[in-house]
């Protein structure tokens, strides 16, 4: 059940990632789409300078994002409570201050310390971390539902849920019930085209694999196209970092990247890398030529480098903060000047991806996205995970739906895969604390930095005051 009430509330929605149409394929890219849009559906394989000071606002220049984006020094909790209706998170034991994240229904939750405030009744106020507080009234304890991260991932599961969606020609029918279906019941319904669903089971019953959601309704998976998330990740620089003269890359053209005996196209092909295979390479004389570590040579358009620039000129030295880079489409998380984390991404290719110096401004653990009314393709999304809002709608999330990373896709946001959105997630501010459904980012507690942009080109500080979220 509280995995079902999670994603009733995970229905909280903003129109994602559009953006007006005029971004064009680069040269390397194209071809790769088409070749491989089937896959995430079809089959699964098993491998697979700084902006002006003076720009930036005052809120922005009197705080920085905690000098750590890992988990906080450990705090003892002193109970655990559980969430009676959506809590809401506030800056200050006091309803009328600013929202710092919500709670749904029924999820467990930490409380550090008893704190005074008006108007909570008897229970009082809760500091649950992080800068936030709770009245804590619509609460009961909870010694044996300890809390979860959300979204929440079983052993060796990459998504929260199954995905799946109807494709052109299928008519996928929905049962009111798992009872109604065995039972010979007609459907209720039939399933909308253009919008990717969310099932949180999947099991057999009377020879038939079927996907239940999270009002228990019943659809036969036979009827609808099942994504398959892309197993893909990126490297750990901080446990495995590159050597001296090195650089990261990965092969980012489908199904096979050649990898020549010569720095020449038509030199013999020594071996055929897999798609999306990490390599390290080394600069040749040619600029568009890199030897591979280990023998043999690949041309640029194969492959999406880790290529670094110096950090924003008030980065401090053990902050962390996120680098995009366009052209490669790679992303790369770092303290200062030092790697931490490094990945492919999809970027926009339907709408163009902001540049610009941003703040995560709003973290959601799962969320439905959709197209905007007058958008020149729909779409609607269930149970996004992972997702890291930093511009307006503009987010970096995960993406269960296509194996692209490396390639311009989205309609904007910056698409990882669902094991790097996790990663990313869990190293970004504001952090979101077990049974937390949303973060906010507060005055002392701010988001995590993060910069698009285009190989060396100097990027706009777009970076806004705190925004104030009541109610």
């Amino acid at each position: 059940m509280r995995r079902r009430s999670l994603f009733a509330f995970a229905l909280f929605a903003l129109p994602s990632c559009d953006a007006p149409p005029d971004v064009t394929r680069d040269e390397h890219q194209t071809g790769a789409l088409e070749a491989i849009e089937y896959v995430a559906t079809e089959r699964a394989p098993e491998h697979t300078p700084a902006s002006d000071p003076a720009a930036v606002p005052a809120a922005v220049e009197q705080h920085h994002a905690p000098s750590e984006a890992a988990p906080p020094p450990v705090r003892v909790p002193v109970a655990v409570r559980i969430a009676r209706q959506m809590l809401i998170l506030r800056d200050a034991p006091d309803h009328g201050a600013p929202i710092r994240g919500r709670i749904p229904i029924g999820e467990a939750f930490d409380v550090f310390a008893y704190v005074d405030g008006p108007d909570c009744g008897g229970k009082g106020w809760g500091d649950v971390g992080e800068g936030a507080f709770v009245c804590l009234e619509p609460t009961r304890r909870g010694q044996d539902a300890p809390p979860r991260m959300l979204p929440e991932l079983r052993d060796g599961d990459l998504a929260p849920f199954f995905y799946a969606k109807v494709r052109s020609g299928q008519v996928a029918r929905r049962w009111a019930s798992l009872s109604a279906w065995q039972s010979g019941e007609p459907n209720v319904d039939v399933l909308e085209p253009e919008h990717d669903y969310a099932f949180v089971s999947r099991r057999r019953s009377k020879g038939e694999l079927v996907l239940i959601d999270a009002d228990d309704r019943v659809v036969l998976e036979k009827e609808v196209t099942r994504y398959r998330p892309s197993r893909f990740e990126g490297r750990d620089l901080a446990a495995d970092p590159v050597p001296e003269g090195q650089m990261l890359a990965w092969t980012v053209t489908w199904p096979s990247t050649p990898i020549m005996a010569a720095a020449a196209e038509d030199a013999t092909v020594q071996l055929q890398q897999d798609y999306q295979a990490e390599l390290l390479l080394q600069p040749t004389a040619d600029p568009e030529w890199f030897a591979v570590v280990g023998g043999g040579f690949v041309h640029d358009k194969h492959v999406g480098r880790m290529v670094l620039v110096a950090p924003p000129a008030d980065v401090a030295d053990d902050e962390v903060w996120i680098d995009v880079e366009l052209e490669e489409q790679v992303l790369t998380v770092l303290r200062g000047s030092t790697p931490l984390f490094s990945t492919l991404v999809s970027t926009g290719f339907k709408g163009p991806t902001p540049k610009g110096l941003f703040r995560i401004w709003m973290k959601q653990a799962i969320g439905q996205m959709q197209s905007r009314p007058d958008a020149e393709e729909s779409y609607n999304v269930e149970a996004v995970p992972f997702v890291q809002y930093f511009s307006g709608n503009f987010a970096l999330h995960g993406a269960f739906w296509h194996y692209r990373f490396g390639h311009r896709i989205s309609h904007g946001c910056v698409n990882l895969s669902p094991r790097d959105a996790r990663r990313v997630y869990e190293m970004t501010t504001p952090h979101a604390r077990a049974g937390w459904l949303h973060a906010f980012e507060g005055e002392r507690a701010l988001g995590t930095t993060v910069r698009i942009r285009k190989g060396d080109a100097p990027v706009e500080d777009k970076r806004e005051a705190v925004r104030r979220f009541d109610g």
